[in-house]
């Protein structure tokens, strides 16, 4: 049984980041995560942006986001943090808040940079949970011992965000906020529906407002990322399941395969079954 399953959290390393980091395909992660990069950097697609993450920054990786691994550098030092939602409710933190904040910021910059020392902290911090999760040695309290060590690397974090970024943590902009709800409203609909007027409904303003904000704050238009997100699911639902494309094609809300594929070839210019090849064999 492994951490995550038994205590609710794990912690990755450079050398093994990549059993949960698919190096040669979109993935979409299990559970949420930070990522901190010591030296050296990758670089990450997640869904309309790149992502480039060099030394002292971290990310907030989420399983509503498909993400594909575009380059990793050979000094590359990282560690990840990798938990269950439940298990970070059950501590009675408060930064639920904090935690979707960030994953909303991440959507338009490269990554939250650290100061060194700060980073010198967390790092320690990480490296002891670390090293209690994988002790082979009995511990009669290392549940309790795991649940507090999180706690400090929570609170940790709160506050070194809060001190970088205080303001703009207690309050978004209008229009990052109406960005923040259609993204949010993206990742539980999209199998749906792929209208933009039906976004805009959600909000109660036009689909001309919100195509014009989501256009200003992400540099694409909403129905881009709307294609984006449906063709990163497909090609998750592709390259990790053995279902049919017919089948996919119902699963992502489209009226019959035909349609699917007609859709999927437009954006990629490959038939569903051409691209589900690429892995195979």
């Amino acid at each position: 049984m492994s951490a995550l399953e038994k205590f609710g959290v794990e912690i990755f390393t450079q050398h093994n980041i990549f059993e949960r980091i698919s190096a040669d395909k979109p993935f979409r992660p299990d559970n949420p995560a930070f990522i901190f990069i010591r030296s050296g950097s990758i670089k990450l697609r997640q869904h309309f942006s790149d992502l480039e993450l060099s030394a002292n920054m971290f990310m907030v990786t989420d399983p509503q986001t498909v993400y594909e691994l575009i380059s990793v550098s050979d000094d590359f030092q990282s560690r990840m943090v990798s938990y269950k939602r439940e298990f970070i409710s059950a501590l009675s933190l408060k930064f639920n808040r904090l935690i979707t904040y960030r994953y909303f910021r991440q959507q338009m910059n490269v990554g939250v940079p650290f100061h060194q020392d700060d980073m010198d902290v967390v790092w320690k911090s990480v490296n002891f949970l670390k090293y209690i999760l994988d002790s082979q040695t009995e511990m009669t309290y290392k549940k309790e011992m795991v649940e507090h060590l999180f706690s400090v690397f929570c609170y940790q974090m709160a506050g070194i965000i809060s001190s970088e970024d205080s303001n703009s943590m207690n309050q978004m902009s209008r229009q990052e906020e109406i960005v923040f709800v259609f993204l949010n409203d993206l990742a539980s609909h999209h199998h749906n529906d792929r209208m933009v007027e039906f976004y805009a409904e959600r909000q109660s303003i036009t689909t001309r407002h919100l195509s014009s904000v989501v256009k200003t704050i992400t540099g694409k238009s909403a129905s881009q990322i709307i294609a984006l997100i449906v063709i990163n699911e497909a090609k998750v639902l592709l390259n990790s399941s053995k279902k049919p494309v017919s089948e996919i094609s119902t699963i992502l809300g489209f009226s019959d395969q035909y349609s699917f594929s007609h859709f999927f070839k437009k954006h990629l210019e490959v038939s569903p079954s051409q691209y589900r090849n690429q892995f195979e064999g």
